[in-house]
């Protein structure tokens, strides 16, 4: 906004998630505004000649979907995927414990011989479900303690503005289309494991949506500061770093998220906490089931 503009509110949100969704209804009509934060909640800061056009875009907006979702279901048993609360710790706590049941990258371990993003099996054989199972193992200490601390602040942030369910669908989607990309790119000797795809592929996410919404290089500090962070964590060449699996994560997640910001009508179906936590268990069988395929000779 310009700095002469006199901002004045255009609407109130309660959750970070209802403001981005209408910062996305504004930015898609080439309206300026902001987003404030504002005694417990959100203000959408607009200047004064462009109020009642925001409001009207706004109104308009919400009574087209008026009926997605239904009605407010906040008390239906699915607080642990609030917006407010998003289960990142939790979920990045599961991630270090599995850490502890694989151990290190050997070349004897039965788990990554058999979940290991290995091209040979993927290209010849079509053994895909190993985008995935490979997201979930760790080379080592440094790399599980650095996806899960800095991926967790990521994740945590992005959730906040998807939601756990579709925000941890979103981050898997990248992860995986990350991997094979590089899968494809690489070839038949390529072989690599880590969760840093997919927080890359986050990161991506962060980043579309907020050039979607038009927030600027300061909306881009956040996801860029924590893709430098991890880079440096855990450097970008070495036998057990790959490079090429962090930038079509980011490419990926890029994609997806500009995507994702274009259909602020998907957006608003997704505000549902039922519907939210059934994309939060599409998230959970998607990896049990890829494990499955794996272990099941």
């Amino acid at each position: 906004m310009d700095k002469d503009a006199l901002p004045v509110s255009a609407a109130f949100c309660r959750t970070y998630q209802q403001a981005s969704l209408w910062s996305l209804v504004l930015s898609s009509e080439n309206q300026r505004h902001s987003l404030k934060q504002y005694q417990g909640g959100w203000l959408i800061l607009v200047p004064e000649e462009g109020l009642d056009h925001a409001r009207q875009s706004i109104v308009s907006f919400e009574r087209e979907n008026e009926n997605w979702p239904p009605p407010k279901e906040e008390n239906v048993g699915f607080g642990l995927l609030h917006d407010r609360h998003p289960p990142t710790v939790l979920i990045m706590g599961v991630l270090l414990l599995f850490f502890g049941i694989t151990g290190d990258w050997v070349d004897q371990s039965h788990w990554f011989n058999e979940g290991a993003v290995r091209g040979r099996p993927i290209l010849e054989h079509g053994e895909w479900w190993r985008v995935l199972t490979g997201l979930t193992l760790h080379a080592d200490p440094v790399h599980v303690f650095s996806n899960a601390v800095i991926g967790g602040v990521v994740i945590h942030f992005l959730c906040k503005i998807l939601g756990s369910g579709l925000g941890w669908l979103l981050v898997l989607l990248a992860g995986c289309l990350g991997n094979s990309i590089n899968v494809v790119v690489r070839g038949e000797f390529h072989n690599s494991v880590g969760f840093s795809t997919a927080v890359f592929g986050a990161i991506g996410i962060l980043c579309g949506i907020q050039v979607k919404r038009r927030q600027g290089i300061k909306g881009l500090l956040l996801p860029l500061g924590a893709g430098l962070s991890l880079l440096a964590m855990l450097g970008s060449e070495g036998e057990r770093t790959d490079f090429g699996a962090h930038l079509w994560g980011l490419a990926a997640g890029m994609l997806t998220g500009t995507v994702i910001a274009s259909l602020p009508v998907v957006l608003q179906w997704c505000l549902c906490p039922k519907r939210q936590f059934f994309l939060f268990v599409i998230c959970i069988l998607a990896v049990y089931s890829a494990w499955w395929l794996a272990l099941r000779s």
